[in-house]
Parts: C-alpha cells; sequence; structure tokens
C-alpha cells in the first residue's frame, strides 16, 4: 500500500502542488515552518478524516480562500483509486473515494493506511492515558469494519447515557431508564475491549522482538492490556487470559456498583473510556523509571509493532509518516529504525537537515527541499 501521487489545492501554505512519490523513502528537507508538517498532515488527514494538529478544519485552508482540496492516487494489492477531501469555510468536509462520495466520515477508514510518528508520541509512555488509548483505536480502526462499528456506537450510547445520568440528577429523568442504556454499553464496551486485549497481545510480541533489537538486547520490553476495572498487578498477572464472557460479566459488575457514584456525579465513570496500556521495561514500570531514551525505544518499538500488527491484518504494509522525529534520536537507534523498514514500507519523512542521515544507510530514496510551500526535487 502506498500512496503513488499528492495534489494539494490552498492547503495551509501550499497554493497548488503536484507530485509523484517514490514507494520507499521520500525525505522532506526544509527549515521550520515551511510546510514540511503540512504535507505529512494532509496524508493523514486524507486516510483518517481528521488533522493530528488542530480540530479545526478552516485551520486547514489558505487564509485567502474560502475551499482546499486533497486529492491522491492510491496503490495497494487489490489495485489502485483516487481519494478526494474538500475543506470548506461553510460546509462539512466532503471525501470522495474514486468518483463516489462518502456518506460518513468513519466510511473513509481502511482505504489509505497510515503509521504516524510524530514529536507527540515521544510522550505514548508517559502522556496521559487517552494517548495510549488513541494508538490502539486508530490502528484496530483501520483494519477492522467491525470495530469502527463498535467504537461509533458505544461512543454514541456512552453521550446518551451521560446526558440521562445528568437528567436524573436534575430529577428530569428516572433512574430506572438507565437499563437499556446499560446493556448496549456492555454489550459494544465488551467487545471493544476484547479486541483491545487481543490486539495489545499479539502488538506486544512485534514490540518485545523489535525493543529487542534496537536496545542491543540488553533490555526486555513488557506491554500490558490494563481494562478499567483491573489494578496493574492484576492486569500482569492474567496477560493473555482476556475472554469475550469475563469482560462483559466485570464490565456489568463494574457498572453496578458504580452506580450510586455515578447518579451523584452525573457521568459515567467505568468503561473502555478509561482502559490503559502498561510499559514494562526489565519487569519496572517504564512510566516511572525509564530514562528518556528508554522511552524514546519504547516509541520506536511500537511504532514497528504497529506496523507489523496492521500487515498481518490486511495483507500489506501501511505508509509510514515520520514528521520530524527520527532527528531527535541517537544514531544507532535511527539506523537501526531505518534499517527495519528498510524498502519494505512507504516512507515520508521530514527533517531541518539532511546531514542528520548523512550516515545512515538509508534505502533507495527520493529527496525533496521544502521552502515556502514550494518543492524541488533534489538529486
Amino acid at each position: 500500500m502506498h500512496v503513488q501521487a499528492l495534489e494539494l489545492s490552498h492547503y495551509r501554505n501550499y497554493r497548488n502542488l503536484s507530485m509523484e512519490l517514490d514507494p520507499n523513502l521520500n525525505i522532506f528537507v526544509g527549515d521550520n515552518a515551511q510546510g514540511k508538517t503540512n504535507l505529512i498532515e494532509s496524508i493523514y488527514l486524507l486516510a483518517t478524516g481528521r488533522s493530528h494538529r488542530t480540530f479545526r478544519d478552516t485551520d486547514l485552508i489558505n487564509w485567502h480562500e474560502s475551499e482546499a482540496q486533497i486529492r491522491a492516487q492510491v496503490s495497494t494489492r487489490m489495485g489502485g483509486f483516487s481519494m478526494r477531501v474538500i475543506l470548506s469555510r461553510h460546509r462539512r468536509k466532503r471525501f470522495w473515494i474514486g468518483g463516489e462520495e462518502l456518506r460518513r466520515q468513519s466510511e473513509l477508514l481502511g482505504f489509505l493506511n497510515v503509521v504516524l510518528f510524530s514529536p507527540d508520541d515521544l510522550q505514548l509512555v508517559k502522556g496521559s492515558p487517552s494517548m495510549r488509548r488513541h494508538f490502539i483505536d486508530l490502528g484496530l480502526a483501520q483494519v477492522s469494519r467491525v470495530y469502527r462499528h463498535d467504537l461509533v456506537n458505544y461512543n454514541k450510547v456512552l453521550q446518551q447515557r451521560n446526558s440521562l445520568l445528568k437528567d436524573i440528577a436534575e430529577r428530569k429523568a428516572r433512574p430506572e431508564e438507565l437499563h437499556l442504556w446499560d446493556e448496549q454499553l456492555v454489550q459494544y464496551g465488551s467487545r471493544i475491549m476484547y479486541c483491545r486485549a487481543k490486539a495489545i497481545e499479539r502488538i506486544a510480541s512485534f514490540a518485545e522482538a523489535s525493543h529487542q533489537g534496537i536496545s542491543g538486547g540488553e533490555e526486555v520490553l513488557a506491554v500490558h492490556y490494563l481494562p478499567f476495572y483491573l489494578q496493574e498487578e492484576e492486569s500482569i498477572e492474567g496477560a493473555g487470559q482476556f475472554s469475550a464472557e469475563e469482560i462483559a460479566g466485570d464490565f456489568a459488575k463494574e457498572l453496578e456498583s458504580s452506580r450510586w457514584q455515578e447518579l451523584r456525579r452525573g457521568t459515567t465513570l467505568v468503561g473502555p473510556q478509561r482502559d490503559d496500556i502498561l510499559f514494562r521495561i526489565d519487569e519496572k514500570d517504564a512510566r516511572q523509571f525509564a530514562s528518556q531514551g528508554q522511552q524514546r525505544t519504547v516509541v520506536l518499538a511500537m511504532k514497528l509493532a504497529e506496523l507489523e500488527f496492521m500487515r498481518e491484518e490486511v495483507g500489506e504494509y501501511p505508509t509510514l509518516l515520520l514528521d520530524d522525529v527520527l532527528s531527535e534520536l541517537d544514531f544507532s537507534r535511527r539506523s537501526l529504525f531505518l534499517e527495519t523498514i528498510g524498502n519494505k514500507v512507504q516512507t515520508l519523512l521530514t527533517t531541518t537537515d539532511r546531514g542528520d542521515f548523512q550516515r545512515d544507510n538509508l534505502p533507495n530514496s527520493r529527496q525533496y527541499a521544502i521552502r515556502d510551500g514550494q518543492l524541488a526535487l533534489e538529486g
């Protein structure tokens, strides 16, 4: 799976851009604020429907224009197709696959799979649990239509249940009305949690192997799924033992035991929206004891694991987007990472200094210089 060609019109600081991309490594070199990250963002938005930098679509449109457009030609093992998104200041954004407009944004996921590695991801280990949930949710949503369906429906049920809890707190509704929403919350939520548990089990295996290589075999990484109802020690002891029935049963029990607290606070206190992922290096909690270098090694291992997990699920690698992060790594980690992806993954890499990679044994690559939204092919 790779992007063959990309066109931008009035997107950020790109007035008009048309370019072909190498199926292997593409390096974009330029100073800050020249448009490197905008390129990465445009492909991420085309794949997921959202920017990874802003919630406001109007931020993506050139200041002097009312609309922006992204087009791409994508090649997969099943064939090629075009993708298009139109962003407007006056209406919702619209997406097309081939010549067919999609009815919902969620339908976009799965056509072009991507793995993004940005500076924010370096906080994956010590950042908030929401970052780790987003990591697993996006990976699963891109490769599983069922997971996307369950996640969308769970969030709708959660919103409705929270609204009802507020009404009950304000004496506008009765507690007995929660029963219907409780059933749906457990139904969709337990399926989400079971998928997360199985996916993290597989990702953990890939990550452990990658981490061994990047760390030179000096450390052992373990990755554990932590459902909202378990303590850390319980999750580690029960690794790989989660079943769909047990999750649903435990979810229902926690929902019942938290009933009065939820009624007092007017919000849902249990569910997969409170899950987490644990990282342990040599059996020590990486959140508390990992150095900055160890944290980065864990993130590299998880990104490589994500690539392998998605390849296993769909039969081909996703496109890898590296937004100005490899230059922050030492030579050894960076070289091992680039060596691992080799020529098997289409990679778009941004950097402020091509010299950062002079010593790396890079595969065949296409290199571009970017200045004020203008690209020039080098060499």
